[in-house]
């Protein structure tokens, strides 16, 4: 059900390439995470710690399911739509499908969020956490901003203008961070359920702010289509009538939301698991919410580079979808190479950083003791940035339900794996780490086969690794020594928190340095790669 004819279209001055893009989005995520990261440990002590946390993470992944049942569909969808509409010559009717997605969009966020409220308190009680119901019912609203809110930023996407969505997310993040210490601090004395629901007020006030934002970015964007438009020729162009638009953004949508609320179901399919097979493997109520709120904070920790990778493939959708329904095929598997270039330069030094750097990270950012959990999950932001990137090529290229296959069978096999592995006394929170793994691995195979067999699409998933390893454990010869030398000279005269930070960033530092420049000398990274990031001064004083 693609869109596809020869015509030459127009190209809108706020146009930006899938490097552009990414960076531009890269830059926001990374701002936001810093700021969830932040907060993360003001929370965590204002709630009493990881079991105060595990109330309020149960609240969060909820949300985060129904969130994604309202969001991830229509959203990708309108961005599918209106970059095949416009790469093919119709701006009028990608206008005309944005505006009734939109209105569907507020109908369902609407009812999700009443009956999010209405059964707040049996949701508490499936969550095996009656606690967090309060938390539940007051992010219920939420729900109703963010259907809106992902509706605009999905147009503006498939206009393949990533900046709307980057400057919303950092204002939303800004506004949910300090509304939400403020409330916390507010309600903390009325005991943890209150507590959570100040923290989640906060999320609701963020997304109606980032709303304004977008409507504002619209408006400008929409005003730049009409003129557009006006100077096409539409002779020889397709054109669909309400009914026709309607069926293909449905079409789009409910493979990529069953494929998003599987992933976000399963994780909280495993938040519900876990607690009670902890229980089982012999371990107190206070254990068990100790262990699954370390979880939690381990997962905040892996959505950093997580947030790259995200934002690799919202710039990613949009350029394949045009260049499939323009049949430039051979452009489409350039484009899907690179952003598998990109996904191994971004991931493998974070992952190799967070594994070796864990404990120190843990301590400079107030996180307890449960680094050795991120250590050993740190590679799994590969194997997940892969699996992502294979399922936005495959939404680009028709493929939606057997992405959306792949991804169940995965997540099918870690909630038996959860169900099995936690309940050893021995293996404990460590099964679900297990679990992890193989639940990429598995959809990474298949989308592989998948994507070779019925598009001739091969992406160089072994090839484009090796040199990002190989820089990244040069990295670590120059940066761990740096570590080890600060963390001795400062520790002659500071705390041990204040000698942990600063060997840390030290270390950080010399890392980038070393990664950057072995990825130069080796052919990792070109002049173009390095453009994207760095500006002209500071590339030419590093002559990269």
């Amino acid at each position: 059900m693609s869109l596809i004819n020869t015509n030459d279209n127009k190209i809108n001055s706020h146009e930006q390439s899938l490097g552009r893009g990414f960076v531009v989005l890269s830059v926001a995520n990374i701002a936001v995470k810093v700021m969830s990261l932040l907060f993360i440990p003001f929370l965590r002590n204002l709630l009493g710690g990881e079991a105060g946390y595990s109330v309020y993470n149960s609240a969060y992944q909820v949300f985060a399911f129904v969130y994604v049942l309202t969001t991830a569909g229509f959203p990708t969808a309108i961005s599918k739509l209106v970059t095949e509409l416009t790469s093919t010559g119709n701006r009028k009717q990608a206008n005309q499908a944005f505006k009734m997605a939109r209105t569907f969009m507020v109908a369902l966020g609407f009812a999700l969020s009443v009956v999010m409220m209405v059964f707040a308190k049996p949701i508490a009680r499936l969550m095996n956490n009656e606690e967090s119901w309060l938390g539940i019912a007051t992010l219920a609203p939420t729900v109703l901003i963010c259907s809106l809110l992902s509706a605009y930023r999905g147009y503006l996407q498939g206009l393949k203008n990533m900046t709307p969505t980057a400057v919303s997310q950092v204002i939303e993040q800004l506004a949910h961070t300090v509304i939400s210490i403020i409330l916390v601090l507010c309600l903390q004395s009325k005991g943890i359920v209150w507590a959570v629901a100040g923290a989640t007020i906060g999320t609701t006030v963020g997304a109606a702010v980032a709303l304004l934002v977008v409507i504002k970015y619209y408006k400008v964007a929409s005003h730049d289509q009409k003129i557009l438009h006006a100077g096409e020729d539409l002779r020889g162009v397709r054109q669909l009538g309400n009914k026709s638009l309607m069926q293909m953004l449905v079409y789009y949508s409910i493979p990529i939301t069953i494929n998003a609320a599987i992933q976000n179901g399963g994780n909280m399919i495993d938040t519900s698991i876990m607690k009670g097979r902890l229980l089982e493997a012999g371990f107190t109520e206070h254990a068990s919410k100790t262990l699954h709120g370390m979880m939690g904070i381990t997962r905040s920790l892996i959505n950093v580079p997580a947030a790259l990778i995200t934002a690799l493939c919202i710039s990613l959708l949009p350029i394949m979808a045009g260049l499939y329904a323009q049949k430039k095929y051979a452009e489409a598997q350039q484009k899907a190479d690179y952003a598998i270039k990109l996904c191994y330069i971004v991931a493998i030094p974070m992952s190799v950083a967070m594994c070796v750097f864990a404990e120190p990270l843990y301590t400079m950012m107030f996180l307890g003791n449960g680094y050795r959990i991120l250590s050993l999950m740190a590679f799994s932001v590969i194997f997940m940035g892969i699996v992502h990137l294979q399922s936005s090529i495959m939404q680009s290229v028709n493929l939606l339900f057997s992405a959306t296959l792949n991804m169940a069978i995965g997540v099918a096999v870690k909630a038996i794996l959860n169900y099995i592995l936690i309940s050893f006394h021995s293996v404990n929170i460590y099964g679900a780490i297990i679990a992890t793994y193989i639940s990429y691995i598995i959809p990474l195979v298949l989308n592989h086969r998948c994507l070779l067999k019925r598009r001739n699409i091969k992406l160089k998933l072994f090839s484009e690794a090796v040199l990002p390893f190989l820089c990244s454990g040069l990295m670590l010869v120059g940066a761990v020594p740096v570590y080890l030398l600060m963390n001795w000279l400062f520790g002659l005269f500071m705390s041990v928190y204040f000698t942990e930070t600063f060997a840390l960033i030290f270390a950080a530092v010399a890392g980038i340095v070393i990664y950057a420049f072995t990825m130069k000398k080796t052919g990792g990274m070109d002049s173009d790669d390095f453009a994207l990031i760095l500006p002209a001064k500071i590339r030419k004083k590093l002559k990269l």
